[in-house]
């Protein structure tokens, strides 16, 4: 009896190692709170994160030893924010190290150059100077510019500055699950988190978005 128990013990903590390791180092379940990469994410979107070849989700005494992802414009990557260390923000690489960029009357240029941006939306009529006329600007080396697909409604390298390479933690893979979900912090008191927890089992299945189940983010 003792052998069985200790067997089942093994492999009960065998699995939890399994779900650490995979969850810390290779993907984990993500969502996102905000409307700032709207339309490409929408506030709900449960999606899994690539963390391999991100030094960053690793401890810092082997981050030299580990292979570094090559990031490429347009790329939507996973960050902690410079503003908040504790809180993972969702955004689009627009700016490589090395770049001068500006903004111009929304339209975004590099090197002089205007960027093609199909995934960018504007819904804001009016023009306001710091979020739509930016730079220009030098991209410091092992920096990035990054921007939400949402012009109007993201706060971004626009107004944080650039993302540290160093601060860079994964790449959204697809969508697993998708609810139909107002923005919300994600500095939830419990109170909060267990009234929002609440909702979401009572209108799980007349708010989940079906039709965004396996939608590949890019």
């Amino acid at each position: 009896m003792k052998a069985r128990i200790w067997e089942s013990m093994k492999s009960f903590g065998s699995i939890l190692v399994f779900v650490w390791v995979f969850t810390h180092g290779v993907a984990q379940a993500t969502v996102v709170p905000t409307e700032s990469m709207t339309p490409t994410i929408l506030v709900g979107d449960h999606f899994f994160l690539d963390k391999v070849a991100f030094p960053a989700n690793y401890p810092e005494a082997i981050q030299k030893y580990l292979p570094v992802r090559t990031i490429h414009r347009g790329d939507i990557v996973a960050l902690w924010s410079p503003e908040n260390p504790n809180i993972r923000l969702v955004k689009r690489v627009i700016g490589l190290p090395g770049e001068t960029l500006e903004i111009r009357h929304r339209d975004v240029y590099i090197d002089g150059n205007r960027l093609d941006e199909p995934y960018a939306v504007h819904t804001d009529p009016q023009e306001f100077e710091r979020r739509d006329n930016f730079g220009p600007v030098t991209i410091p080396a092992d920096d990035f510019f990054m921007m939400g697909d949402n012009r109007d409604n993201s706060n971004d390298s626009r107004f944080w500055g650039f993302a540290k390479r160093d601060s860079l933690i994964g790449k959204p893979l697809f969508v697993y699950w998708s609810y139909e979900d107002a923005p919300y912090s994600q500095e939830m008191t419990l109170t909060q988190w267990i009234e929002h927890s609440a909702s979401v089992a009572t209108h799980f299945l007349t708010r989940t978005r079906w039709f965004r189940t396996g939608t590949v983010l890019r």
